[in-house]
């Protein structure tokens, strides 16, 4: 994840020293295993681009493509597989419609989520520790924002509500890569499916019932998302763009609004039902013959029985695909 400014800084100095990001700690990842697929697989030699996988089941092709969010407006990338991926198919499946991904998912609803605002008097920044509330302000002066943004919030939406704006202020797209391919299957006059929608009402209530602990707490791994994309500007996007899974897993099984929602009552199993949803609408393509190209957020294919350990689960085919 890079900032246009800091990407093209980047591509100046290439080749020049330089010293590396500061260490930003985020703590343990919310599920420590990882998928048996994806370990098995990123060892192999990868062609150009960001990872795709290959699934198939009974002649049918399925091609996945990891997303990741957000990336850099600036970034330029290119996948041959994904391209020739898209010549062959006449189905794009994307992410649900509510969002593109883990972290849209909680900060939309966090942010429209009725019951999450402070209670009438209450300003935000007064109810935070010292420690947060320093960490709080020092980060969205960075988002160029103003203390009345948030002050009606709970820390939980403040929290995700700043991350957002942090990435916007700094170059960052929520929307790519998913829009970029959508506009690829359109030029190619290709369908383009979601493979379900999120009930915002749901997460709403599973966010309302977070603890006051638990809100400080998504407001600290808010933070930290914060503090290392800035930190890592340079490296997350490009990673991303060169199939550097080793690297893009060590942050993204981390995402902040992954650990937010597994502090709440219900909101494992929201995760779990995301993974569901997807996997089903994968087992569903691989019925109909052809190629169907499908991209998929990569919190829903890292972790252990995710949705690439699924479908091979379920008798299918899992390889990366070298043309």
């Amino acid at each position: 994840m890079v900032a246009s400014a800091a990407l093209a800084l980047s591509l100046l100095l290439a080749g020049q020293t330089t010293p590396p990001p500061p260490t930003v700690d985020l703590g343990a990842a919310p599920a420590q295993d990882e998928s048996a697929v994806v370990a098995e697989l990123t060892i192999m030699a990868k062609p150009p681009g960001p990872a795709v996988w290959l699934v198939e089941k009974d002649g049918a092709k399925l091609y996945v493509l990891g997303s990741a969010q957000p990336l850099p407006h600036s970034l330029k990338w290119s996948s041959p597989r994904l391209e020739k991926a898209l010549d062959k198919s006449d189905l794009v499946l994307v992410p649900p419609q509510a969002s593109v991904g883990v972290t849209q998912i909680a900060g939309f609803i966090l942010k429209f989520g009725g019951g999450l605002r402070q209670p009438m008097g209450k300003n935000l920044e007064d109810q935070l520790p010292p420690d947060l509330k320093a960490r709080f302000i020092e980060s969205r002066n960075q988002a160029r924002k103003g203390a009345g943004d948030y002050k009606n919030w709970k820390p939980a939406v403040a929290g995700f509500l700043l991350l957002s704006d942090f990435r916007q202020a700094a170059g960052l797209s929520e929307a790519k890569p998913i829009s970029t391919i959508e506009r690829m299957a359109k030029a190619r006059k290709l369908k383009v499916k979601a493979v379900g929608q999120y009930r915002m009402s749901a997460v709403t209530t599973i966010a309302s019932k977070l603890s006051p602990e638990d809100q400080l707490y998504c407001l600290k791994v808010a933070l930290d998302e914060i503090a290392y994309d800035g930190a890592h500007s340079t490296t997350i996007g490009r990673d991303w763009a060169e199939g550097e899974l080793g690297s893009v897993r060590a942050r993204y099984r981390e995402s902040a609004a992954q650990r937010c929602l597994l502090r709440a009552p219900g909101g494992a199993a929201l995760l779990d039902k995301g993974v569901a949803q997807t996997t089903d609408a994968m087992t569903e393509a691989l019925k109909r013959p052809g190629v169907t190209v499908a991209v998929v957020d990569l919190g829903f294919l890292l972790p252990a029985n995710g949705v690439l350990d699924r479908l091979k689960a379920g008798g299918a085919t899992v390889s990366s695909p070298v043309e």
